[in-house]
């Protein structure tokens, strides 16, 4: 099998040229008739009258292998492929969303006034804000991924003229992926007739279930004790479980307590999330959701049409191709015997910026009671554990310790910190300084010294030291934040996807046997 690389290629209005070799390539830049405008991938623009449109091209297809977790491309004609590699997508929204509504909780609770509870301020302050309910409206999560398939395909759109879109997507039955499991097959009239099939609801179907026995106490509750069964999710809501029946456990009261005690923090619960492997489904449930929701996005912007897996798996296996992301792309459809590329591109997404925290410092007052200093958030009112609800003002319910203030010592106060420098990991950058002059390196990390210089971090091939570093002064710093440093250029920033080319061969050489137990699992 033959392996040759491209070059792209835009002419001076931007607009995506044929991709040419690199001979070519380095004579357009040696003759000052184009500029690299990207490094990785490589991308010139021509800097003469050259223009794509009077351009006479084969028919170039992009091939796209979507996912959960891993985008796979491919854009290629009937000769050559010009571009492959997968994309490890941004996981956690989830979390970083619900991280997000704490910081914005605490904030609103050191404020003045309090917000009236009757009002729905995300409908009044954004009059589009689609309820969860309506027609048509997707989860954060969702559309974060369906976003960056779209973000690929327009990336690569910016290099290659791309004049055909296949998407693979699949609708996954996972009423039938769980009977197989299960040694069941189901067939018609069985799909009205599920596992909570004659069951009013989930927590009823548990119970039964688990025959209104403590699966850990493993005591059995009778009627006459007059004492209700609980019902417990082995991975909490908060934490992304389900209500599915198979995250949830019938357990007694005692020992209900027992496992939320200490805020989840404890044995019984780390040992009881180790009972059962919990199969969400949730990779399965997302293709579903966004398979037709994606077509229609691509479909204003391009010539779009979809391929299924099992015509790609047909196709690899002839092909005698391993089972990689990009040869999934390069086999959608239809496979020729095309000149693969020889270095593929591992492409992970990660937050463009870190967020800039605030941090909160208490007043500090007198206690009158033993004349120690002591924080706002000691001296203040709280509801006892024993309040009747959450929302009580009665006298019993709440212990009063602001009566103890006495002197304030000092102000509360609020900063901002920012960590945020102008190179971060993934950056692309030139040494003109050192031992290191003369090389294009990647950044690792950047960190301030106590003397007030910076320290640059970088990785490169064959360094001359086990660490190469660089320091800067401030001057320095504050001339690289406009890219007018003398010692350091950066060439290329971070922008939420990082591009790495890597060798196809000693990649697949590397991963072979990690593949393998993929493969075999499945």
């Amino acid at each position: 099998m033959n392996y040759i690389d491209f070059v792209f290629v835009t002419d001076k209005d931007n607009l995506p040229c044929n991709p040419i070799n690199e001979g070519y390539a380095g004579k357009l830049l040696r003759t000052g008739k184009a500029k690299i405008v990207n490094h990785d991938p490589l991308v010139i623009k021509r800097l003469d009258d050259y223009s794509s449109k009077n351009e006479n091209r084969h028919t170039i297809t992009l091939k796209v292998d979507t996912g959960f977790g891993n985008i796979g491309f491919s854009a290629s004609d009937n000769k050559h492929e010009y571009i492959a590699g997968q994309v490890e997508l941004l996981s956690g929204i989830s979390d970083r969303l619900v991280t997000r509504k704490g910081y914005r909780t605490q904030r609103r609770s050191r404020l003045r006034y309090r917000r009236n509870k009757n009002i729905d301020y995300k409908t009044v302050n954004n009059p589009t804000y689609k309820n969860g309910n309506e027609d048509g409206w997707l989860a954060p999560s969702v559309i974060h991924k369906i976003e960056s398939h779209v973000r690929v395909i327009d990336k690569i759109a910016l290099w290659i003229p791309i004049d055909k879109v296949i998407i693979e997507t699949a609708n996954f039955d996972i009423q039938q992926i769980k009977a197989t499991l299960n040694g069941i097959a189901i067939n018609g009239i069985d799909y009205q007739k599920g596992e909570m099939y004659g069951f009013e609801n989930v927590k009823q179907y548990v119970r039964e279930r688990d025959n209104y026995t403590c699966q850990i106490c493993k005591e059995k509750l009778t009627d006459k004790r007059h004492v209700v069964i609980e019902v417990h999710h082995i991975i909490p809501r908060s934490k992304g479980g389900s209500n599915k029946p198979d995250n949830m456990i019938s357990l007694c009261h005692c020992c209900h307590k027992k496992v939320h005690e200490n805020n989840n923090d404890n044995k019984l619960f780390r040992e009881l999330q180790q009972r059962k492997i919990i199969n969400t489904y949730k990779d399965a449930t997302f293709m579903n959701t966004m398979r037709w929701e994606l077509y229609n996005r691509l479909k204003e912007n391009y010539d779009v049409s979809i391929s299924f897996g099992y015509i790609t798996r047909m196709n690899r296996k002839n092909a005698g191709l391993k089972k990689y992301h990009y040869t999934d792309a390069v086999c959608i459809s239809e496979y020729h015997r095309i000149t693969l590329t020889r270095n593929v591109y591992l492409v992970e997404q990660k937050r463009c910026n870190d967020r800039c925290m605030e941090s909160f410092f208490d007043a500090k007052y007198i206690d009158s009671r033993d004349g120690k200093v002591k924080k706002g958030s000691e001296l203040c009112k709280l509801r006892v554990a024993t309040a009747s609800s959450k929302r009580s003002t009665k006298k019993e319910d709440i212990d009063n310790k602001r009566i103890y203030r006495q002197e304030k010592v000092s102000k509360g106060k609020r900063r901002y910190e920012n960590h945020s420098y102008c190179l971060k990991p993934g950056d692309l950058i030139y040494i003109n300084y050192g031992n290191h002059k003369g090389n294009i390196a990647e950044v690792t990390t950047m960190q301030k010294n106590p003397n007030g210089t910076y320290k640059i971090v970088f990785s490169y091939a064959n360094p001359k030291c086990k660490i190469p570093s660089i320091n800067i002064k401030e001057k320095e710093y504050e001339e690289l934040t406009h890219n007018q440093c003398e010692k350091v250029k950066i060439v290329r920033t971070r922008r939420g996807m990082i591009w790495r080319k890597v060798n196809r061969l000693e990649f697949e050489e590397n991963t072979a046997e990690q593949i393998d137990k993929k493969v075999k699992n499945k």
